[in-house]
């Protein structure tokens, strides 16, 4: 602005210097010509009259614009009293012309906006500044999100999803699945070598010792047949308890293996068990009783909550790690990619299309919007700023002109006087 103010200045006074000059011009050759009657200065006299009389002329038509001159106001000030329709005419001309949509997508359409958005994030620091205020954004909203509000949001749908699932009819088959033969073949051969180390815990052993002499001393009471028969070493606390552990470890070795009488007892009874309807029943009214009960009382939004706290907590430093990573991947797949950049390309194209189309006949009443903001001075000053150059050359233009008119018609003049006379 500074510049062009000083521009202004350097013309305005170029031609105030030019329009001097052919005044002081006509006076001193005038005076001349008629003190010495020669040729030459009569000619000079006659062309800086015609330049001070074009440049006055001028500088009344290119001032008229702006202001008064000389406090004339007969058809002066034009653009301070046509404001209301050059502003009209100015909208009109930028919407249906100088902004007119084929105007500005052809200029669009000329433009790399992929090599930009490349030149953007490897020469300009754009990928660590968009990784920056993706993470900023993304952690500032996480961190803020409201979880009661999601959860209360979510809370209905999951209520009604539970309420809604055949728990009941699908107990029994579940029950029936877990405990194939193959399953539960696999189950107790992962078990019983736990059981073991658990049965042969000492503390165990002492607890079995002390119960088997606990039932002894009841079954015997006073009855001395009894205690005499308990007495022999066979029937020993410790005998009992050795023979309690062959049998139960003999057991569970078949349940390990999968073969021998006591597994196959085991299988049939579970088998029975599976078919009975009964058991099924009671499971699934069971699982009806547990699933309304939850339904009906549980504080599902407040567990949901508690979850998606500890869900951020756990999970929020892992998340923008991936979402650095996926964003990383999605830039270096661009810059190396030719296809992607076309697609670029031509998806800001359609969006500035899209825009235009539906807000280019709004673009003419924002200009007339903006300029009717602008008091008279600053229109004045702004239109004058933009065109003073070009006025400012109208009025030099029309000195230079009028003064070759001025010696040609003097010429003239002198050729026709010699001619007649």
């Amino acid at each position: 602005m500074k510049g062009l103010l000083e521009m202004k200045i350097r013309k305005k006074g170029l031609a105030t210097a030019v329009l001097a000059a052919s005044a002081a011009g006509a006076a001193g050759f005038g005076w001349l010509a008629s003190s010495t009657g020669g040729f030459l200065p009569g000619l000079l006299a006659h062309g800086f009259l015609a330049a001070t009389i074009g440049g006055l002329a001028d500088w009344f038509a290119v001032t008229a614009i702006f202001r008064k001159p000389l406090g004339i106001s007969y058809r002066t000030e034009i653009l301070r009293r046509n404001r209301p329709r050059i502003m009209r005419a100015l909208a009109e001309f930028a919407g249906s012309d100088l902004l007119s949509r084929e105007h500005v997508m052809d200029s669009l359409s000329k433009q790399d906006f992929s090599e930009m958005l490349a030149q953007y994030l490897t020469e300009r620091g754009g990928r660590e500044r968009i990784f920056a205020l993706a993470d900023a954004v993304f952690t500032r909203g996480m961190e803020t999100l409201d979880m009661r509000s999601v959860a209360a949001s979510v809370e209905p749908v999951v209520r009604r999803v539970f309420s809604e699932l055949r728990l009941d009819e699908t107990a029994g088959d579940a029950l029936s699945s877990a405990l194939s033969v193959e399953t539960r073949n696999r189950v107790l051969h992962a078990l019983a070598p736990i059981a073991k180390r658990v049965w042969r815990d000492e503390e165990l052993q002492s607890l079995l010792l002390a119960s088997i002499g606990n039932i002894k001393e009841v079954y015997v009471g006073d009855k001395t047949m009894r205690a005499s028969l308990f007495d022999m070493d066979e029937l020993s606390d410790e005998r009992l308890l050795d023979r309690l552990n062959e049998y139960v470890e003999a057991w569970m070795g078949e349940l390990e293996s999968g073969e021998g009488e006591l597994c196959d007892r085991f299988s049939h009874w579970l088998d029975a068990f599976l078919r009975d309807g009964e058991p099924r029943e009671r499971l699934a009214a069971a699982v009806r009783r547990w699933q309304n009960e939850q339904v009906e009382s549980a504080d599902i939004e407040g567990r949901l909550t508690r979850g998606l706290e500890l869900l951020r907590e756990n999970c929020l430093l892992d998340w923008r790690r991936k979402m650095r990573g996926y964003m990383e991947k999605r830039m270096e797949e661009f810059l190396h990619d030719a296809e992607a950049k076309a697609s670029f390309n031509a998806w800001i194209l359609r969006w500035f299309d899209d825009l235009l189309a539906a807000h280019h006949a709004e673009l003419p009443q924002m200009m007339e919007r903006q300029l009717a903001k602008m008091s008279d001075d600053e229109l004045v000053e702004l239109v004058e700023t933009r065109v003073e150059d070009d006025l400012q050359m109208i009025r030099i233009n029309g000195a230079v002109v009028g003064s070759l008119a001025g010696m040609i018609l003097y010429l003239l003049t002198m050729a026709a006087e010699r001619m007649w006379s």
